[in-house]
């Protein structure tokens, strides 16, 4: 039987709480290390958790905002040096896979941006990273893991769904609630999936308790682990689970970072 870890770097928003900053998550399966989003000091919570960036197959960006992505300089900057800092080439690139704009959007980061010019010379030296543009309905498969995508309703955002074996995890990325998603989802063995505001405070392409109560019913995930949570829901996490209760009979995890959640 396949079996696998998830762990949970970055749990929250834009503005940082004492347990929960900005968007990261390890799904460590079938063999496969994969960074699903990159957002901030996820490089300094591998090492912590023991993992070395250069032991990554490959990163998944949901989409390109700021909580997402901000440390992905330095993850590219961590792939050009071994564990003791000296300079090194990759065996392969790091796959980048994120939505159509990548191109364009790694460009932007490390090679337009002349105060990061330097991230972007070392990568075109040592062939660091190779981006893949996806489109809504594409699969890719690494090793023996297939890899499916689906847009969902947050700007340029995608939601991904690894499989291996009998085995299945689903990554939300940021989303309102969307039928995509319950489609991509239906019967995965783990959703990680966003609320990031409690209903009464609900803003922009978001979920909030009620959203997410009616994701996880259609979708019907094995066990559901909550991420991407403001400060706003601080001291009120009891609330996500009491919505969920009403329509979701599975397990549910209130996730922090750090927090590591087994796949079996």
């Amino acid at each position: 039987m396949t079996s696998g870890r998830v762990l949970m770097l970055g749990t929250g928003t834009l503005k940082p709480s004492p347990k929960r900053y900005g968007s990261g998550v390890l799904l460590d399966i079938g063999g496969l290390k994969l960074l699903l989003d990159c957002g901030p000091s996820v490089v300094q919570k591998l090492y912590s958790a023991g993992v070395d960036a250069t032991e990554l197959d490959a990163v998944f960006l949901s989409h390109f905002h700021v909580d997402h992505t901000s440390d992905l300089p330095d993850l590219i900057s961590s792939y050009a040096a071994d564990r003791l800092g000296n300079p090194r080439k990759p065996e392969r690139p790091l796959m980048l896979i994120g939505p159509r704009g990548l191109v364009d959007f790694l460009e932007n980061l490390i090679d337009r941006n002349p105060y990061y010019s330097y991230v972007g010379e070392w990568n075109r030296m040592l062939k660091l990273v190779e981006p893949v543009e996806i489109g809504g309905s594409e699969e890719l498969k690494i090793k023996d893991v297939v890899l499916r995508f689906t847009e969902v309703d947050h700007p340029n955002g995608y939601a991904i769904r690894v499989n291996v074996g009998d085995l299945s995890v689903t990554y939300s990325g940021d989303t309102a609630p969307t039928e995509s998603l319950v489609g991509l989802a239906s019967g995965t063995d783990l959703l990680i999936h966003e609320c990031t505001f409690p209903s009464e405070a609900l803003m922009g392409k978001h979920s909030s308790e009620k959203g997410l109560a009616e994701v996880a019913s259609k979708a019907a995930p094995k066990t559901l682990v909550v991420t991407h949570l403001s400060p706003a829901w601080a001291g009120r996490e009891h609330e996500i689970v009491d919505a969920l209760k009403v329509s979701y009979r599975g397990r549910v995890v209130i996730a922090h970072d750090l927090l590591e959640v087994r796949v079996v």
